[in-house]
């Protein structure tokens, strides 16, 4: 899987602030200054890193955004305002910032599903132990696919099974220890 790119992550994510859902800088300008005050911060951001901040003021009509954005562009480049955001610098507004959060976010979330499945392929091991729960037993019973239930178990890939699957799977062995006593 590729990893998450900042750039990448302001595509998607002015595309579900939109009510429109598009990544065109008339309409996103257009909804920002009129309905979307949401959208400002993060479409700047979208028009920086996508290296069309002339399209974005071209097509921004509000004096007030088109101002602000003006001022930002003229003194950064994607390159400096990255350097801003990764120090939490308070050149930007607070607003820019929370779009970067929301970033880191979405970009390590990944890495904590990982250390969660793997915290609860280790207590259903123990359970499994505990309790004499068999492997062919959970995937049969959960009806899950028996290679990628293996391949977590036995060699921990927690790429093989989801997050909810590892849930299903635990509260699965919880239930069956709690009628085994």
């Amino acid at each position: 899987m590729r990893e998450l790119t900042f750039r990448g992550f302001l595509t998607q994510y002015v595309k579900r602030l939109s009510v429109q859902e598009t990544n065109s800088l008339y309409k996103l300008a257009a909804e920002a200054s009129r309905s979307n005050a949401r959208l400002r911060e993060p479409l700047l951001l979208y028009a920086v890193y996508s290296e069309k901040q002339d399209v974005l003021l071209q097509a921004t009509k509000d004096p007030a955004m088109y101002e602000t954005y003006q001022v930002i562009v003229s003194r950064y480049d994607a390159d400096a305002m990255t350097v801003l955001l990764e120090t939490s610098s308070p050149a930007l507004p607070t607003e820019y910032h929370k779009v970067w959060r929301s970033y880191l976010s979405q970009k390590n979330r990944r890495q904590a599903d990982d250390h969660t499945k793997e915290l609860m392929r280790q207590r259903v091991k123990r359970l499994q132990e505990k309790y004499g729960v068999t492997n062919y037993r959970i995937y049969t019973d959960l009806e899950l696919n028996p290679g990628n239930l293996n391949a977590w178990l036995k060699h921990g890939n927690g790429d093989k099974v989801s997050l909810e699957t590892a849930r299903r799977t635990l509260r699965y062995v919880e239930a069956a220890g709690s009628l085994a006593q």
